[in-house]
C-alpha cells in the first residue's frame, strides 16, 4: 500500500509570540512516502530535535533492520527542513541505524542574500556535501521537468532553482530555492512546495497550467501569508491540504492580526476549498497515495 505520512514536527507544538516583529517561529517540515514494496522516501526532515523520531517512523515502515530511503529530498537550504538529516549524519548512533542511497537537492550559489552578494548558500552546501559523504550516498541535483520513479510513485520537478531573475525577486530569502514538485501514486497525486515564495509559484503556474491539478497540496511556506499564488492554488484545486504549521501560527493567521493582507486571504480561501486539512501540531497522520 502506497503512503504519504506528514509527522508532526517538535517546532510544530511551538505555541508562544508569532508576528512580524518578534518573529514566524519556522515549524519545521517532514514527510516520509512509502512505496508498495515499502521503498522510502524522505522530504526534508524537520530541526535536528527531530532526527529521533525520524528514525522511528522509518523503521517502523520497513520490514529491514536497518531501513533504507532510496530518496531524501531536501527542499531548501533552511535549518528547519534539512536539520533532521544533518544530526543524523552527524551522530554514528544515529546514522548506523538507517541507510541514504541518494539525497537531492540544489542550493543555487548563484543566489544573492540580502546583502546583494552571491554565495550566501556556502554554509548550506558544505553542510550537506558533508551529509551525502557521511551517508556514502549519490548526490543528484534535481533539472526541470525531470521525473523519477520508486516503484509506482512517479516524482515531476515542476520548479528548480535555475533562473537567478527569479531567485534573486525573494529580498535575499532562501525560500526562493523551494524545489517544486508532484508526486503520483496509484490513486491520488501530491504537489510538495517546501517554501515556495509566490514568484516560484507564479512561474510554474505559467509553465504547466492545468497539468498542475493535484488532489493533495502541502501548503507553501508552513501555510504563513507571505507565500501565496491564487493562480498556482486554481491550477492545483487540491480537496486535501498538509499545512506543516505551529500551533502559534495557526493561531496567528487565523486571528485579525494580518486580517486584510493579500497572502493571508488567499491562503484562507485555499483552505475553504479544500474538504481535509492535516495540520502537523494536531498529530502524525497517514493518507493512502
Amino acid at each position: 500500500m502506497e503512503k504519504l505520512i506528514q509527522y508532526s514536527t517538535k517546532a510544530s507544538l511551538y505555541d508562544g509570540a508569532f508576528d512580524s516583529v518578534v518573529g514566524w517561529s519556522a515549524a519545521g517540515m517532514g514527510y516520509i512516502l512509502v512505496t508498495e514494496d515499502k521503498k522510502l522516501i524522505v522530504i526534508d526532515g524537520g530541526f535536528g530535535d527531530d532526527a529521533k523520531n525520524i528514525i522511528s517512523l522509518l523503521k517502523e515502515n520497513s520490514d529491514d533492520a536497518v531501513p533504507e530511503v532510496d530518496l531524501w529530498i531536501i527542499t531548501h537550504p533552511h535549518t528547519d527542513h534539512y536539520g533532521a538529516i544533518r544530526e543524523i549524519a552527524n551522530n554514528e548512533s544515529y546514522r548506523s541505524q538507517i541507510k541514504v542511497n541518494k539525497i537531492i537537492y540544489w542550493f543555487p550559489m548563484e543566489f544573492c542574500g540580502k546583502d546583494g552578494k552571491p554565495g550566501m548558500l556556502a554554509k548550506a552546501n558544505e553542510h550537506l556535501e558533508g551529509i551525502v559523504s557521511a551517508f556514502e550516498a549519490e548526490n543528484h541535483r534535481p533539472t526541470l521537468d525531470e521525473r523519477i520513479s520508486v516503484d509506482s510513485l512517479e516524482l515531476h520537478f515542476v520548479y528548480v532553482p535555475d533562473d537567478c531573475t527569479i531567485l534573486n525577486t525573494g529580498g535575499g530569502n532562501a525560500n526562493m530555492c523551494s524545489l517544486i514538485f508532484t508526486v503520483k501514486g496509484k490513486n491520488r497525486k501530491v504537489m510538495f512546495t517546501g517554501d515556495a515564495y509566490g514568484r516560484s509559484m507564479q512561474v510554474t503556474a505559467w509553465r504547466y497550467k492545468k497539468n498542475l491539478t493535484c488532489d493533495i497540496l502541502q501548503m507553501p511556506h508552513h501555510g504563513l501569508c507571505d507565500a501565496y499564488n491564487a493562480d498556482f492554488y486554481r491550477e492545483v484545486n487540491a480537496k486535501t491540504l498538509l499545512i506543516p504549521i505551529s500551533v502559534a501560527g495557526d493561531r496567528t493567521m487565523h486571528s485579525d492580526m494580518y486580517a486584510g493582507r493579500e497572502g493571508r486571504e488567499c491562503n484562507l480561501m485555499t483552505e475553504s476549498n479544500a474538504e481535509t486539512i492535516y495540520k502537523a501540531f494536531e498529530g502524525t497522520i497517514e493518507i493512502t497515495l
